[in-house]
């Protein structure tokens, strides 16, 4: 089994990785992000590093020394009384860590203005969402309370009060979702605003969600 091998299984430690990173792969820029911040950084160090380990190794889940510092840095993430929505955004945490460091990396391979727009977009709206979800972690784990600022909460408030609603609301809420979405339609469609389209996509999924369990809380209301 070889060092970098080695290094992975025991947990892809900075220090030690700086070393490795010196000796297998220089690189200027991973080594000045991990000076400044080196536990936001870590995880680049294993996807430079991973291709030197020994087969079986390189082999192995790519992040998994990520997923193992998160869960120790999250602990609240075990416990049966972590909000649902918490354990939710977890899965969404990771999802958006892996595709910002995907995004991040294509950035500098981009060749043309559209293909660095796009690129460039994917980064800042997973870099977003990640800081989003750090924020309520980070809340939770200090005050044991949550914070509440991510959409998933405000979707969440939204589903209880239509749960509490008589069939005359609902069919009211159903008719003003469906003008929402037809507002929002309208401005895809109109094209005059590149700048906003992933926001008004993201509205549109949120309000047709909304629309669908609406629409299905009217059609299972007792007669």
């Amino acid at each position: 089994m070889n060092e970098v091998s080695r290094w992975l299984i025991a947990g892809a430690g900075v220090p030690e990785g700086l070393r490795l990173l010196a000796k297998y792969k220089p690189n200027k820029y991973v080594e000045r992000l991990l000076g400044s911040q080196p536990g936001k950084y870590g995880w680049l160090l294993e996807r430079v590093l991973r291709p030197f380990a020994d087969s079986a190794v390189s082999r192995t889940a790519p992040g998994a020394t990520v997923v193992r510092g998160f869960r120790e840095r999250w602990p609240f993430l075990s416990d049966p009384a972590c909000p649902m929505e918490l354990k939710a955004l977890a899965a969404d945490k990771i999802t958006a860590y892996h595709a910002y460091c995907a995004a991040h990396e294509k950035l500098f391979d981009c060749v043309t203005s559209e293909e660095c727009f796009e690129t460039a977009k994917k980064v800042i709206e997973n870099y977003s969402e990640n800081r989003l979800i750090e924020a309520e972690f980070a809340y939770y784990r200090e005050h044991g309370s949550i914070l509440g600022k991510h959409p998933v909460f405000r979707h969440s408030r939204k589903m209880d009060s239509y749960r509490k609603m008589g069939i005359i609301a609902l069919v009211e809420e159903q008719r003003r979702l469906k003008g929402a979405i037809w507002r929002i339609e309208s401005e895809i469609r109109k094209g005059d605003k590149p700048h906003l389209l992933s926001e008004r996509q993201r509205r549109l999924a949120e309000k047709q969600k909304e629309l669908d369990l609406v629409t299905g809380m009217i059609g299972n209301f007792p007669a």
